[in-house]
């Protein structure tokens, strides 16, 4: 399963693909909200339950609408409310998709991808990113973390990359003290 450096790329990619917006304010809440499915840790349900369906994404989708179709923060301002409440739970959903992309060791084994429709767990097998050990008393605990890390970063920070920097006009190249054309 991936780190929390891993969920915020990925939640990063996901809201900026969808919003086409790449201001820093929600860039910062998309990698929050791609991080926040595992704040389960600290309520008391079964950790990649139900926070880690395309279910809680859809809750997630119907809580942002409403509130944004009331109050749009200044940086969203001519965007669709509709189109960032897709992104919040893009960002959101982003989680499920990379924790059943990795490698897991804990049983139950996967995410509950399907909640409330289905509570069986659902993994890939491909293990495309390793997992983060929480065991800090073992010798190699920081090389494999580091290692995990270095490869959730390499894989998912040029797409992070990508979504960020395509929703952003190109401004054309001036040579200091050029006047613009007016037109």
């Amino acid at each position: 399963m991936p780190s929390p450096i891993g969920h915020a790329l990925g939640g990063i990619a996901a809201g900026a693909a969808v919003s086409r917006r790449a201001g820093w304010g929600s860039l910062l809440c998309f990698a929050m909200l791609g991080a926040m499915p595992d704040a389960d840790f600290l309520l008391p349900i079964q950790h990649r339950g139900p926070t880690h369906s395309l279910g809680s994404a859809v809750l997630v989708f119907l809580l942002a609408w409403p509130t944004l179709t009331w109050r749009r923060p200044v940086e969203w301002q001519g965007a669709s409310a509709l189109r960032i409440a897709l992104a919040a739970a893009a960002a959101w959903g982003s989680h499920a998709v990379l924790d059943w992309l990795g490698a897991d060791s804990s049983t139950p084994r996967g995410v509950m991808a399907f909640w409330p429709l289905v509570t069986s767990y659902y993994v890939s097998g491909l293990d495309l990113f390793h997992n983060i050990s929480r065991r800090y008393w073992l010798s190699d605990f920081w090389r494999v973390n580091a290692v995990a890390v270095i490869r959730e970063i390499l894989l998912l920070g040029p797409l992070a990359f990508i979504s960020a920097s395509a929703g952003r006009p190109v401004r054309p190249y001036r040579r200091r003290g050029s006047v613009p054309p007016r037109g």
